[in-house]
C-alpha cells in the first residue's frame, strides 16, 4: 500500500509533469476568450446605453430647431399682418428711411401736459379755491413766468420768497417739498380732458426758434453755456450723417452760428424727423397741441396776452373771473425777446417753411 501510495504520487507527479506545458496553455487560451468576451460585451453594453441617449440627443436638437424655425416664421407673419398699406406697397426711393423716421416719431414723448389737482385739505382756504385742471407750456415760450404765477396763485406766496434755488426746478410740479397744495402728474389719459378747464401758454413760432438758439446753442457767447455740449451734439445727430453742417469749436466749446442752426433744423424737418427734437426746438403742434387740438382747450395764449393771467386763474381756481382784462391780468415776463435779429434771405426761407405748421395751427390765437 505504501508502495502504491508512492507510486501513485509519483504518477501524479509525474503525470503532472508531464501535462504542465498543456494545460498552463489551455489556461492562458481560455483567459485570452474570457478577456475577449467582456470588451465584447462591454462594447454593447456602451452601445446599448449610448445609441439611445444619442439618439435623444440629436431629436432634442432636432425640435429645438424646428421650435426656432416656427418662431421665427410667426414672428415674420405677425410683422406682415401688421404692416400698414404704405409698408407693404412696393418700395420706392426713400421707402425705408421714411418707415424708420415713422417709428422714431412714434417713440417720441407723448405729452408736455401737466395734470393738477388740490391735496386733500380742505381747511386751507387756499386750497378749498383750487380745482383740477390741465395746464401745458412748450419750453421758450415763457414757461418760467407760468410756473411762477402758478405758484403764487396755488401756494398763496410768491416765488422769489421761498429763496429756492434747484433742481428740483419750479417747472417740476410733482416736488411736493415746493408744491404743497398740489397733486400733479403728466397727463397721458386725456379721455377726461373736457372734464377740467385747461391752459396753453404759446409763442410766435419764429421769435421761438431764434430765442432756442440764442439761450442754447448760439456762438454769440463770451462763456459757455451749461447746454452747448448736450444739445448741439444732439442736432447734428438728428440730422444725420448726409449733413454738411459741422459745430463751430474755436471757442473751445460746440456752438452753431444762426444760418448753420436754421440748416440743421430744416435738414431735420426735411427727414421728417422734427417730432424727436428736444423741447426747446420741438413745433409747438407736436407739444402741447399734438394730442387735443388748440380748439379744444379753455386758454390759448402768448405770455403776453393782455389777460393771460386772469386767464389762468379762472381755469385753476374756483371763484376767479376771466373776463377781467385790467393790468392786473398781465403775466410778469423773466426773459425778453429774441428781437434784434438780421436773417439772411435764406434763413428766412427756412425760418417760413419749418414754421407753416405752427403758423396754420396756432396763427389765431397769436393774433388775439
Amino acid at each position: 500500500m505504501g508502495a502504491l501510495r508512492q507510486r501513485r504520487v509519483g504518477d501524479n507527479i509525474s503525470v503532472t509533469a508531464h501535462t504542465t506545458a498543456p494545460i498552463l496553455g489551455g489556461r492562458r487560451s481560455s483567459s485570452s476568450t474570457i478577456s475577449k468576451l467582456v470588451l465584447l460585451a462591454m462594447g454593447t453594453l456602451v452601445m446599448i446605453v449610448a445609441v439611445p441617449m444619442l439618439y435623444s440627443m440629436l431629436a432634442l436638437d432636432h425640435q429645438t430647431s424646428s421650435a426656432h424655425k416656427q418662431k421665427n416664421d410667426v414672428t415674420v407673419k405677425k410683422d406682415t399682418n401688421d404692416a400698414s398699406p404704405e409698408d407693404e406697397s412696393p418700395k420706392r426711393e426713400g421707402g425705408e428711411a421714411k418707415t424708420n423716421q415713422k417709428q422714431e416719431a412714434a417713440d417720441a414723448e407723448p405729452s408736455i401736459a401737466w395734470e393738477i389737482m388740490p391735496v386733500a385739505d380742505h381747511m386751507d382756504a387756499t386750497i378749498a379755491e383750487l380745482k383740477s385742471a390741465t395746464l401745458c407750456t412748450c419750453a421758450k415760450c415763457g414757461s418760467t413766468s407760468l410756473w411762477q404765477e402758478l405758484f403764487a396763485i396755488v401756494e398763496g406766496k410768491s416765488f422769489k420768497s421761498m429763496n429756492y434755488t434747484g433742481p428740483p426746478w419750479i417747472h417740476d410740479l410733482w416736488y411736493k417739498k415746493l408744491w404743497t397744495n398740489i397733486e400733479a402728474k403728466i397727463r397721458t389719459d386725456w379721455s377726461n380732458f373736457k372734464d377740467q378747464d385747461s391752459f396753453a401758454l404759446i409763442r410766435d413760432p419764429k421769435e421761438r426758434i431764434v430765442s432756442a438758439w440764442k439761450s442754447k446753442v448760439t456762438c454769440d457767447t463770451k462763456a459757455e453755456i451749461p447746454d452747448h455740449r448736450r444739445l448741439v451734439p444732439e442736432l447734428l445727430k438728428l440730422a444725420g450723417p448726409s449733413s454738411n453742417i459741422t459745430a463751430r469749436t474755436d471757442k473751445g466749446f460746440p456752438c452753431l452760428d444762426l444760418s448753420d442752426y436754421l440748416t440743421v433744423l430744416s435738414q431735420i424737418h426735411v427727414q421728417g424727423r422734427e417730432g424727436l427734437l428736444e423741447s426747446h426746438f420741438l413745433p409747438q403742434h407736436l407739444g402741447c397741441f399734438k394730442v387735443v387740438p388748440p380748439s379744444m382747450w379753455t386758454v390759448v395764449t402768448a405770455i403776453s396776452g393782455p389777460n393771460a393771467l386772469c386767464s389762468l386763474k379762472s381755469v385753476v381756481t374756483k371763484s376767479a373771473n376771466m373776463s377781467n382784462t385790467d393790468d392786473g391780468c398781465q403775466m410778469i415776463k423773466t426773459h425778453g425777446h429774441a428781437k434784434g435779429f438780421e436773417l439772411s434771405r435764406a434763413d428766412e426761407v427756412i425760418l417760413d417753411r419749418i414754421t407753416s405748421k405752427e403758423y396754420e395751427m396756432l396763427g389765431q390765437y397769436l393774433d388775439a
